[in-house]
């Protein structure tokens, strides 16, 4: 296994992995313009230190299990010759697309290690390999999750369980999102910029905010199957907020997720099937 940082010319890497094979071809031609839009994003943000670690190895002619599609080649995951088998993305803390705030640190935007490469060391390579580059910096920051699922399904997306094996100590907490950082000689901590809360006013409709931004493509389908889960409301006001710039994360306190009349419901991507109860719910109020 080999750990490299990715430059322009492979960016195609970065696609294979963030849209691996179990994302079908109808979620897949869905998310091609978000996915897009990431690719401008990643080259916008590499001149302000934007850096994304892959974990390579060379493709064998063997069979392997790959959880939601099956047995395939292991040659089959190849890309440019290689095979990735997860990355992990990080920014000077200053730029990043979250409701933060910090000196002295890189950030972890994400990371993911694809399925068949699950248990076997290929995230802790990953994040040794952060680290070192860390140091540099004086800290390391990262927006984990405490028992939260990525969409709501089974899977454990950035537990902080994990990050605390590496050091990383919890600094600030927002419900289920837990701010963690590894102190390097840094004199300062990073913290959460929490949520401004608007004004409710009365309006014959409900508000429903999505806010999403360009540094991940699952975003573009947070925002199209959860507007087509509203479509049979007639009452409810759909706005889609764009929290690609820094300055709107600060000022408001909040870059992802979902807000009903202003009010956030989930401080992360969701799934319809995650904010549909609270949606039911507000409706029974508004009556």
């Amino acid at each position: 296994m080999e750990i490299q940082i990715i430059t322009e010319d492979k960016l195609d890497l970065i696609c294979a992995i963030c849209l691996d094979p179990s994302v079908d071809q109808e979620t897949r031609d869905l998310m091609e313009n978000g996915m897009d839009k990431r690719i401008c994003w990643i080259k916008k943000m590499m001149t302000k230190g934007l850096e994304i670690l892959v974990a390579l190895e060379n493709p064998r002619q063997e069979e392997i299990h790959y959880k939601w599609v099956g047995k395939m080649l292991h040659s089959d995951l190849a890309i440019q010759g290689q095979v990735p088998m997860g990355l992990l993305e990080y920014i000077p803390i200053e730029h990043a697309l979250e409701p933060i705030i910090g000196a002295e640190s890189l950030f972890i935007n994400c990371m993911w290690v694809l399925p068949p490469f699950w248990n076997t060391g290929v995230g802790t390579a990953l994040v040794d390999s952060f680290i070192l580059r860390a140091k540099h910096y004086s800290g390391a920051s990262v927006l984990a999750y405490d028992g939260d699922r990525w969409f709501g399904t089974s899977i454990k997306y950035m537990p902080s369980s994990f990050f605390n094996k590496f050091g990383f100590q919890e600094v600030d907490r927002d419900g289920s999102r837990v701010l963690m950082f590894l102190n390097l000689d840094s004199k300062a901590k990073p913290k959460f910029i929490f949520h401004k809360a608007k004004d409710s006013k009365k309006s014959k409709k409900i508000n429903f905010d999505i806010f999403a931004n360009d540094q991940c493509p699952w975003s573009r389908f947070m925002i199209n199957t959860i507007k087509k889960g509203l479509d049979k409301y007639s009452n409810i006001k759909v706005n889609v907020v764009d929290s690609n710039k820094r300055e709107f994360i600060q000022k408001l306190g909040l870059s992802r997720g979902v807000c009903l009349n202003g009010t956030p419901v989930i401080n992360r991507m969701a799934s319809w099937e995650e904010i549909k109860p609270d949606i039911e719910k507000c409706l029974q109020e508004f009556k």
